[in-house]
């Protein structure tokens, strides 16, 4: 446990839900300024997105007249300033809102498991979908731009003795800006499915992968080391070394990956390489980097792992710093400001169709 200081929370409210909650977000669909607190969106079955908020009982956004809503995102997709949404479901169709209107669509071809938006180098933007049949896509509400199969990539990579894996869909995909081998920063898309691989994405190709311990559920991107706790990692190169100073443990101003694993441990992946960061005790679905605004500008982000367990662990500097029980197993968790205070809260809905806020503070 830290002994510098703790997380404490506190459960703000919760509502049970009639329908089941397959995926959350937070924010403010279709509006241009934000005039009131965001709202909680919920995937749920029957092509409908739900929204919630404390003052008010959950009701219908959008239907989208399809199967059940499997992933979800909120972007400016139309370059209006406004926040267009972005649902997958279990037909296989994602679908694309702007302003409540119907936008686009587009049939991937089998469930969809992961959405993301994969900003480019010189502006713009892609939407990142992944699937039940390990294909990852790749498209603009008017333009599809390409399609890769992952299974066959992990296929193709896969050595003798890993038999016993198979692809049995995209578990998570992350766009992140990584440091390349020349220390510059590079917008980087990364795949991972049912084989113990990492893959790196570039233009629909896949340009290299990295074999890990265990098959990987989630990844999330942020800042987690500091100068010192750097040097337990072995970097590749001089140019990418930390800079240690005695009286000083600043944390390191470039981003690393973490990757949460079946087998209920958290690496982090540092110049390339993955390293055993710390053990969440059991089979994780979901890890997700944030920030509370009372954390102190010289700590890392903290990262919240979710799994096959009855609770919420939160980490930081690869040690336990809080642990929140529910009543279910959480299927979901976000972060995002939905009281209207300035501060984000813990957004988690769970097997039982609760969904619960939670607010923190540190205690020194």
């Amino acid at each position: 446990m830290n002994t510098r200081w703790q997380l404490q929370y506190e459960k703000l409210w919760s509502r049970k839900l009639q329908d089941p909650i397959n995926c959350l977000a937070v924010g403010k669909p279709f509006l241009e300024e934000l005039i009131e607190e965001n709202d909680i969106l919920i995937g749920s079955t029957a092509g409908r997105i739900l929204i919630l908020n404390q003052s008010k009982p959950p009701e219908v956004l959008m239907e989208t007249k399809g199967g059940s809503i499997q992933a979800m995102h909120l972007y400016d997709l139309t370059g209006l300033r406004a926040q267009d949404l972005v649902v997958g479901d279990s037909n296989g169709v994602v679908t694309m809102f702007s302003r409540q209107r119907f936008l686009s669509k587009l049939d991937i071809g089998s469930p969809a498991t992961h959405i993301c938006i994969h900003e480019m180098e010189a502006q713009g933007y892609e939407i990142i979908a992944g699937s039940m049949n390990g294909q990852v896509t790749s498209f603009h509400p008017r333009e599809l731009f390409w399609t890769l199969d992952i299974g066959r990539e992990s296929k193709t990579t896969a050595t003798l003795g890993m038999n016993r894996y198979r692809a049995v869909g995209i578990h998570c995909i992350l766009s992140a800006i990584l440091n390349d081998r020349f220390n510059n920063p590079q917008r980087t898309l990364l795949v991972c499915d049912g084989w113990p691989f990492v893959h790196f994405i570039q233009d629909g190709k896949r340009i290299q992968s990295i074999r890990v311990p265990t098959v990987i559920q989630s990844m999330a991107t942020g800042r987690f080391l500091s100068a010192s706790s750097a040097r337990r990692f072995r970097v590749s190169s001089e140019t990418s070394r930390p800079k240690y100073h005695a009286d000083t443990d600043i944390v390191i101003d470039t981003n690393q990956v973490l990757l949460g694993g079946q087998d209920g441990s958290v690496y982090i992946m540092v110049d390339g390489e993955i390293h055993p960061w710390f053990k969440v005790g059991f089979g994780l679905s979901k890890i997700m980097t944030f920030r509370p605004t009372c954390l102190p500008d010289n700590e890392p982000d903290l990262v919240a792992c979710v799994g096959l367990a009855n609770c919420i662990r939160i980490y930081s500097h690869g040690e336990l710093i809080s642990e929140i029980k529910t009543s279910d197993w959480p299927q979901d968790i976000t972060v995002g400001d939905v009281n209207a205070d300035g501060q984000d809260e813990l957004v988690v809905g769970l097997f039982n169709n609760i969904v619960e806020i939670y607010a923190w503070k540190l205690i020194q």
